[in-house]
């Protein structure tokens, strides 16, 4: 296990795992609204941009796959009025490289371990991807007056099938005051020489999901 500070790199020696994201609201915090934090990938180019608005796999993205069947997309058509189907279904990237989190609208999922999930094959990432920004936002921040200074004890791991709550291959705790963002960039995969690396991120903005998207999109 490799324990990542920010800014770190390591080699990645998996190709298919799961990352797993958790964070605990503050018992002392000032809003009394449930906390949405939702997670994202940007898939980007060599430029820093999305090649297009499906390389965004975020909570509301239009390609989905079902929980039963995870090699087949499911197109905004189909579950778009489908309540059941939206909730339950989870957002992929057209390669099928990333499959996103089903949202965890109040960080309910779990009280201890992971917060939402991500699962990445990183053999179907397509040729132009360069790199995968995972970031964390926080919905509505901004109505509800909420901000990562009212999170505690946030992670990113990744970590292969079977691990259990805690384990992982690598692990990265955000220890920074993030008082003033509503949004972080939790950890990048990029690729360099033919292989891919991993880095701690842990960079804050004080913008939402909204500033992200201006940023890769």
């Amino acid at each position: 296990m490799i324990n990542l500070v920010k800014g770190q790199n390591a080699q990645l020696d998996l190709n298919k795992f799961h990352v797993g994201l958790g964070w605990d609201v503050r018992e002392d915090r000032t809003s009394s609204y449930d906390f949405d934090l939702d997670v994202s990938a940007f898939m980007v180019t060599k430029d820093k941009k999305v090649p297009s608005d499906d390389f965004l796999v975020f909570y509301n993205s239009e390609k989905r796959v079902r929980p039963n069947d995870l090699t087949k997309i499911v197109n905004a058509s189909e579950w778009s009025s489908n309540d059941k189907l939206r909730t339950e279904s989870r957002p992929v990237s057209p390669d099928l490289s990333v499959i996103g989190s089903i949202d965890d609208e109040d960080g309910s999922t779990s009280d201890d371990g992971d917060d939402e999930t991500m699962d990445i094959d990183l053999s179907k990432v397509s040729p132009e991807v360069e790199e995968i920004i995972i970031c964390v936002s926080i919905y509505k921040y901004q109505e509800r007056r909420q901000n990562f200074g009212q999170v505690e004890r946030a992670y990113v791991r990744l970590y292969k099938p079977g691990q259990g709550d805690g384990e992982g291959e690598y692990i990265f705790d955000l220890t920074e005051d993030y008082s003033v963002c509503a949004s972080v960039e939790f950890c990048r995969l990029y690729r360099r020489d033919g292989a891919w690396k991993v880095q701690a991120l842990g960079n804050g903005h004080r913008g939402g999901l909204e500033e992200l998207v201006a940023k890769y999109v």
